[in-house]
């Protein structure tokens, strides 16, 4: 094989790897059908509307789509999936127009993973301005400024019952400084829920509880810890090619990190978003069909 046709090779090889990523990037980014977007609200409509607002965590490409699995056991309402990846609070409330046009009946926010991991270091928060366009950088009190306005115009503008949920685990060790951080943002949540009287979904607590079980009955739990280095992002990287590339399970793909719960440390594998899915069911009394 003489030099050129070594170099077109190469050329050929790394251009098909460049491909297959733009498509795993495009399919973990996709916006879902059930998008707001895409819902033009009816007066013969007679089906209540549910919509689940939030990050990547609702969004349900990278990990599992819990929204639409409620839809599919639950023929009596619409389920409408705003969930946008990467979404900080702040971004959230830039676009609640679009999920006020819905006339929701419900809706669901579980928001603030982001603003959590946004606030763990200025590396990350910097980050975070720079990818979400953030006019400054994640804080706690910036995450309280803006679920509070969140909270507000929805109750101003929809006649809607609103649930809100503690956002999830980052990581499955207990020890490790984001869940710190979680916990506190998920105060910031309940806190919320009392002052405005509103339910409050504790997913964290029943992860929580689901992840300790877990660990109990597996011999090899992950002994990995959440990172904020280039590790990140290549782990939800990996698990992006691993499901929509080769087909493997969210629950199979975070094995390979002994986790229970994540696929990537960060997104939902089908166990946990089988509980969350689960526990909304049970505070909307929707019955398995």
């Amino acid at each position: 094989m003489d030099n050129l046709t070594m170099i077109l090779v190469f050329i050929s090889i790394i251009g098909s790897l460049f491909l297959l990523f733009i498509y795993v990037m495009w399919r973990g980014s996709k916006l879902p059908k059930s998008h707001p977007n895409n819902y033009i609200s009816s007066s013969n409509e007679n089906r209540e509307v549910v919509l689940c607002c939030g990050d990547s965590i609702t969004h349900g490409r990278i990990g599992y789509d819990w929204c639409s699995e409620l839809s599919n056991q639950d023929n009596s309402r619409i389920y409408i999936n705003a969930g946008v990846n990467g979404d900080l609070a702040w971004n959230l409330n830039q676009r609640l127009d679009d999920i006020i046009n819905c006339r929701p009946n419900i809706i669901t926010i579980l928001i603030g993973s982001n603003d959590a991991m946004g606030s763990q270091s200025k590396l990350m928060g910097d980050d975070y301005v720079k990818r979400k366009a953030l006019p400054r950088a994640p804080s706690i009190d910036w995450y309280k400024e803006n679920y509070e306005l969140i909270i507000k115009s929805l109750i101003d503008n929809t006649n809607a019952k609103i649930y809100l949920i503690t956002i999830p685990w980052i990581g499955e060790s207990e020890n490790e400084e984001i869940i710190e951080i979680i916990k506190n943002h998920n105060k910031v949540i309940k806190g919320l829920g009392r002052q405005y009287n509103l339910e409050v979904i504790p997913f964290f607590d029943e992860l929580h509880k689901f992840i300790n079980n877990k660990t109990k009955e597996s011999k090899e739990h992950s002994i990995d810890i959440y990172l904020i280095n280039y590790k990140r992002f290549y782990r939800i990287v990996r698990a992006l090619f691993m499901h929509y590339l080769f087909g493997f399970s969210w629950n199979a793909i975070g094995r390979k990190y002994g986790l229970v719960a994540t696929s990537d440390f960060i997104h939902l594998n089908e166990d946990s978003g089988r509980l969350i899915k689960n526990l909304i069911k049970d505070h909307l009394k929707i019955k398995s069909q």
